[in-house]
């Protein structure tokens, strides 16, 4: 619950400082004395919306911070570590600086947190109905939300929009899958155009060089064979190596005999002439053996020029060539890409299914409830001064293609606020004091559903008495006396019989000092509080008694029936 409240140069709240306890907290005050003021700053401290016009003239800065106790929920603990914020043991305090030229700031516990960060966390702590909740109720989605709240199914709205997220989130990746498979038609075709080439290529590591070694040998064929029959001539013929070497050996084997060292020299001149003569052998036979085939030289040519024009597309070497086609191959593999898809497929279908499910417990809950909420806010609108009044709630099929966040269908509110008149949506027929009243009925109708998480929420109600007077007004005191048995109410009020009917009353009133407007906050004791009561109830001088005597009565009124 809120238990303490500071705001510094906020408007006409120089400074103010306010203690609260449980119960139902009473804010009355005159018109203008601020307390519209008082419920911006709760606003801005809860992470509304900000802007340099709250802040006092002739202030640079406006300050609002507020103390939460006994707020440790399941749902504002997952949200605090969520956002890095250590665990709080239940006592929360928000400040909130608002400066000039946008100069903005958010804390909590002493961190600093972003406006979006505050929102999250202020949502969780107070239930803030003013009029632009009022306003919010002629909505659609926010009637739809106030449904599953009374029928318990939060949790289950909240697995749907889940689901529903992750399934639009599929959608879309599907959708990006196709178009990017569609866009590539093209680039496809030249892939597989050059996929084509370089296997049909087939080029082999090494293979340039050894072509062009080929190539050179083919071409030096005649050269080859002339070279081969000269030599072969130079050992072989008359007169060559050979027959010189054999005449060395004749002439050193006539005198071997004399010396034994030119006996050796005559062995070794004779290994010579067998040596020249297998020489000259094999030059001969290599010379027949030249490969002089036109025919693979065009063919060695055609394939160098092959990989010349391949080179000079993909790459100068048969390694880039290579890395090249396996690069290609991989983009090319449809395999994959078509998997990838089916895949996408199968996981959206199964997401449709599981949210189709979760949709159809939504819907099912949601019928079972909708009776059970319009007899209840029924009952309780008659009690706040409609006695003819019936309210109902129609569900139908949403509008629009397939199924939304929150499901399959759509909630609307129809009242019939007279007896004798026409029935029509909420959003046609209700005023501003009707409205009040049907959030205030709808909001005690939730209050029982909302479990654990809803006994920390502080409802603030912003002149929900606007339009009800006398006998209403003493049901609606009795009405929040009974919601702020289950959790902290506060209420700005206008009528007597509800300020009689809270636990503690605190007025707002605004006097002039040093030439400035100043509003300032004061907790009322016994007395203090009778004299408000009857300021409230009309007391004019000379019915100052009368009207005192009202407001004492009218305490104990509220008292004994709360």
């Amino acid at each position: 619950m809120l238990t303490a409240l500071r705001i510094a140069d906020v408007a006409v709240l120089e400074a103010a400082e306010l203690q609260l306890g449980p119960g139902l907290t009473a804010l009355t005050g005159e018109t203008g004395a601020g307390k519209s003021i008082l419920i911006e700053a709760l606003a801005l401290v809860l992470g509304g919306r900000a802007s340099d016009r709250v802040i006092r003239t002739g202030k640079d800065t406006a300050e609002i911070e507020a103390q939460f106790d006994q707020v440790a929920t399941p749902a504002l603990t997952t949200l605090l570590a969520g956002i890095g914020l250590p665990d709080s043991d239940g006592t929360l305090i928000l400040r909130r600086v608002i400066g000039r030229g946008g100069v903005r700031r958010c804390h909590v516990n002493g961190r600093l947190v972003t406006s979006s960060q505050l929102r999250d966390i202020g949502s969780l702590l107070v239930d803030l109905s003013s009029q632009h909740a009022q306003h919010r109720l002629l909505d659609r989605e926010t009637q739809l939300e106030l449904l599953d709240r009374f029928a318990g199914c939060r949790e289950l709205r909240a697995s749907h929009a889940a689901l529903h997220a992750r399934w639009k989130q599929s959608q879309a990746e599907l959708a990006a899958a196709e178009t990017r498979q569609r866009a590539q038609a093209e680039r496809q075709d030249y892939l597989r155009f050059v996929d084509a080439e370089l296997r049909e290529l087939a080029v082999k590591p090494g293979e340039f060089a050894e072509i062009n070694q080929r190539i050179q040998r083919l071409r030096a064929g005649e050269s080859l064979v002339k070279a081969a029959a000269e030599a072969a001539a130079l050992l072989g013929d008359e007169g060559g190596a050979r027959d010189q070497v054999a005449r060395a050996v004749r002439v050193l084997s006539r005198f071997a005999q004399l010396d034994l060292g030119l006996a050796a020299l005559a062995e070794r001149a004779r290994d010579l002439d067998a040596l020249a003569s297998e020489l000259a052998h094999d030059v001969a036979q290599y010379g027949r053996h030249v490969d002089r085939n036109e025919r693979e030289l065009e063919t060695a040519s055609a394939r160098l020029d092959a990989l010349h024009r391949a080179f000079r597309k993909h790459g100068g070497s048969e390694e880039t060539l290579l890395a090249r086609q396996v690069a290609v191959a991989a983009e090319l593999d449809e395999d994959e890409a078509d998997l990838r898809l089916r895949q996408l497929r199968a996981d959206l279908e199964k997401q449709r299914e599981q949210m189709q499910a979760c949709g159809a417990e939504l819907g099912r809950r949601r019928h079972a409830a909708i009776n059970r909420l319009g007899s209840e806010v029924t009952a309780t609108i008659q009690g706040l001064g409609m006695p003819a009044a019936q309210l109902r709630v129609e569900l139908r099929e949403r509008d629009g293609d397939g199924p939304g966040p929150f499901g399959n269908e759509q909630a609307e509110l129809i009242l019939r606020a007279n007896a004798g008149e026409a029935e029509g949506p909420l959003t046609a027929l209700a005023s501003g004091g009707e409205l009040s009243r049907v959030l205030l009925a709808l909001q005690r109708a939730c209050m029982g559903e909302a479990g654990e998480d809803a006994a920390a929420v502080t409802c603030i109600y912003d002149e929900a008495d606007a339009g009800l007077s006398g006998s209403v007004g003493l049901t609606l005191g009795r009405f929040l006396s009974e919601v702020a048995t289950r959790q902290q109410v506060l209420c700005i009020s206008h009528l007597p019989q509800v300020a009689a009917a809270a636990d503690a009353h605190v007025v707002v009133r605004k006097g002039e000092a040093g030439g400035r407007t100043r509003s300032q906050l004061e907790v009322l004791r016994e007395e203090a509080r009778v004299t408000e009561l009857g300021r409230m109830l009309g007391a004019t001088e000379g019915e100052g008694d009368t009207a005192l005597a009202h407001a004492r009565q009218l305490l104990v009124q509220q008292r004994r029936r709360s």
